[in-house]
């Protein structure tokens, strides 16, 4: 019997799916260099490939919004954008007409090079976009090859589960629904296009394994774990028969929560507490309906700089804005500005890229040093904010003279909307995002001079830590459930409630189901995540009460750490929800 094994990769759609093993093989395309002589033609080879390129594009763009919506189909739209990258496109012909180099080298080459450049950002959500750069270079050679798109004809009719390097936007458009059981990838983040077209398909999917296609066989019995992250290669009958009752059991689950979906986010002793999602594109509003969303605490902004391939002006950020706006029906949204530096540097920026990337020129800072950036974002969200109800929010704020400058921009914007004499909304509430251990020490401090506290749990972790949450060496203490993370928390909840202002969460920790109760507990008026998570969170909401809440994160923060905090969740969480799937447990 061959021997069990498992792998830990991110879950990126929930489900439970097992099956035999069917591998999608696809080296990774590289071209040799080659001469040509006639610089003309083969720059004008290189026009008609991209023309043959946008309109297949174009083509798998409208198929995809007919079968599964806008939210698929926008990924096709970055995908032309890539295409239409005047400075890229640029260095390409340069390098043709300079080095005599074919089209295919050429293109090849520079792209890359920035594929690279994508790759070794810290931010998931920027290294993941070295695919969508991948896909058009394969896609551009390709043409340039006379070859077809890769199809998928050798998969098997039978149900199975999918494992692949990784998957395109045309793979996961051709698949066979109805035969795809889960996926799981060698590559990938949380914002990756297999993430996004798994979950609107419903998939069971886990991404960054790493090397798990290397070690499966076709035909392989696979378990695929989208809750816990898990992917089980050769489960024994034990363990098989485990797994089968969990997915029976995690599919009733899912079909229950579909009750809800309507339902106020109200304890059984009558404290709400109000769900809201985290999206970065106007055309995620659709799940965010679809989940029962109150509305949506983070919008994250930045996606408009690296899809436009660098700063969008203020009338295509007020459309994108007021679209997603009208979308939401009435829902309430908080924009955060502009996320970048740092990290999140890339090509045609002029965002410099640096050794201690999450500690140095980024986000506020940014902001404050380029208001040609910051203020037409600001005049953008007034003004769409006419069109429906919207928060705005700073992002790492650390200090109060960066929360002053902050407004002092803000209120020279609204000053010159007024002098223009154009419309605006006078009613959009102002806060900070709580993200560095600074800004929730002096939380009382800050608080007086905003409308709302904002926590986000992923940067204050790392920072109170002093981890590097990419780092896999010390991976181990980046701890959401410390209790120097907790008191922070309850520092600015605290804060919050004496200045009668709301508090928020809207990092990775406001959708861990296994810390729902201790949140409410601690305070927290509103949890922001992932649409899809939303109905989970809901549903522990509404199965409890506000006094147990309280009194498990009483306990929680007499414990010393970390471990000790979570297997006390665990077990508390395990005896009071018997009856619920454990998407929670460990190891599962």
């Amino acid at each position: 019997m061959d021997q069990e094994r498992v792998w830990s990769g991110q879950a990126v759609a929930p489900g439970i799916g097992l099956g035999p093993a069917f591998l999608l093989r696809r080296e990774r395309k590289t071209v040799q260099r080659s001469e040509i002589a006639d610089i003309e033609l083969e720059l004008a080879r290189l026009d008609k490939a991209i023309e043959r390129a946008r309109a297949m594009l174009e083509l798998h763009r409208k198929r995809a919004a007919r079968r599964f919506g806008d939210v698929v189909a926008r990924i096709f739209d970055t995908h032309l954008m890539i295409l239409e990258d005047e400075p890229a496109f640029d260095e390409i012909r340069e390098l043709i007409r300079t080095e005599s180099v074919s089209a295919q080298f050429a293109a090849f080459k520079i792209l890359d090079n920035y594929a690279r450049h994508f790759e070794k950002q810290e931010d998931t959500y920027f290294r993941d976009r070295a695919q969508d750069v991948r896909d058009v270079c394969r896609r551009l050679v390709g043409q340039l090859d006379g070859e077809d798109d890769t199809v998928l004809s050798d998969i098997p009719d039978e149900p199975c589960v999918l494992l692949a390097a990784e998957l395109n936007p045309t793979d996961i458009l051709r698949l066979p629904q109805d035969q795809i059981i889960a996926v799981a990838t060698d590559a990938g983040g949380a914002t990756s296009h297999t993430a996004i077209l798994t979950r609107t398909l419903g998939v069971p999917s886990v991404v960054g394994l790493r090397d798990i296609t290397t070690s499966v066989q076709r035909g392989d019995i696979v378990v695929i774990n989208g809750n816990s992250g898990k992917v089980v290669l050769h489960p024994n009958p034990d363990q098989l028969a485990r797994y089968e009752r969990k997915h029976r059991e995690y599919k009733e689950f899912v079909k229950s929560l579909e009750d809800i979906r309507d339902q106020r986010a109200e304890t059984t002793d009558g404290h709400s507490v109000l769900l809201n999602s985290n999206i970065e594109m106007p055309s995620e509003a659709a799940a965010v309906l679809r989940n029962g969303s109150d509305g949506v605490g983070l919008f994250r902004t930045e996606y408009l700089v690296l899809t436009h391939g660098g700063l969008p002006d203020e009338e295509m950020q007020y459309n994108a804005y007021r679209n997603v706006i009208i979308a939401l029906e009435g829902r309430p949204i908080t924009f955060r500005t502009f996320d970048l530096g740092g990290d999140k540097a890339f090509p045609g920026a002029g965002i410099p890229v640096e050794n201690n990337p999450f500690l140095g020129w980024r986000a506020i800072r940014v902001g404050l040093d380029r208001p040609e950036m910051m203020k037409p974002q600001l005049r953008a969200i007034f003004r769409a904010a006419v069109h429906g109800p919207a928060k705005l929010m700073f992002p790492m704020i650390s200090t109060l003279e960066e929360l002053y400058r902050a407004k002092e921009v803000l209120q020279d914007v609204l000053a010159e909307l007024e002098a223009d004499g154009i419309e605006y909304s006078h009613e959009v509430p102002v806060g900070m995002m709580v993200e560095v251990p600074s800004s929730a020490l002096l939380a009382s401090r800050f608080a007086p001079h905003v409308d709302f506290f904002s926590i986000g749990t992923n940067d204050l972790v790392q920072f109170t830590m002093a981890v590097d949450r990419g780092n896999e060496q010390v991976a181990g203490l980046h701890q959401p459930f410390n209790p120097a993370v907790l008191n922070l928390i309850k520092m600015t909840v605290d804060a919050g409630r004496m200045a009668q202002i709301p508090v928020s969460m809207c990092g990775e920790m406001a959708g861990q189901p296994l810390g729902t109760l201790l949140l409410l507990g601690l305070g927290l008026d509103e949890l922001s995540t992932s649409p899809s998570l939303v109905p989970e969170v809901k549903k522990l909401v509404i199965s409890s009460t506000l006094a147990e809440a309280r009194k498990l994160a009483e306990e929680s923060l007499r414990l010393d750490t970390a471990p000790q905090v979570r297997a006390h969740l665990l077990e508390y969480m395990k005896s009071r929800f018997k009856n619920l799937p454990i998407w929670f447990e460990p190891g599962t």
